[in-house]
């Protein structure tokens, strides 16, 4: 599996959370939400590490500038939702839009973005992002947690470099 493949298969977990939490019974909807922005924050925040500074080399940063913009419209509605009782037709509209926003982002990434990245990349740069993608995924969850960090381990976040 190579790292657009990783990144495209929590896409797709991010699509059958979205269906778990438009299906659930009322009293599973607020846990079943919040495993959702989780699952949300942490893909954006991988993202943003990784992907749009590439991004930003490849296509330019106005493309990785539009990445950036999606995730913070996603962290408006998400912010939103948790102020709105999940039954009120406000929420359910808030999460509508989420997905939205979230289903689009998603298209345009695989069908432009992760193609021109693929050709872009030399094998060995392909395997740095993936170690990468891996290594960061494993250190925000334990952030998220609350979990410490081994010795040693680098900071989780780090500006983004339009410049990079």
């Amino acid at each position: 599996m190579g790292p657009f493949d990783y990144l495209a298969e929590m896409h797709r977990d991010l699509e059958e959370r979205f269906e778990a939490v438009e299906s659930a019974d009322p009293d599973d909807v607020q846990p079943l939400t919040a495993e959702l922005v989780e699952a949300l924050r942490l893909h954006s925040r991988l993202e943003e590490r990784h992907l749009y500074p590439l991004i930003g080399r490849v296509q330019g940063r106005a493309r990785a500038r539009q990445g950036v913009e999606d995730h913070l419209t996603l962290r408006e509605l998400m912010a939103e939702m948790e102020d709105l009782r999940p039954s009120s037709f406000e929420w359910l509209a808030r999460l509508l839009a989420l997905k939205d926003v979230v289903m689009a982002h998603v298209q345009e990434e695989e069908a432009q973005d992760f193609p021109r990245l693929q050709a872009a990349l030399e094998p060995h740069e392909q395997e740095e992002l993936q170690r990468s993608l891996e290594r960061t995924h494993v250190e925000l969850l334990r952030d998220m947690h609350g979990m410490p960090a081994p010795v040693g381990a680098m900071p989780i976040l780090e500006p983004l470099r339009w410049d990079a």
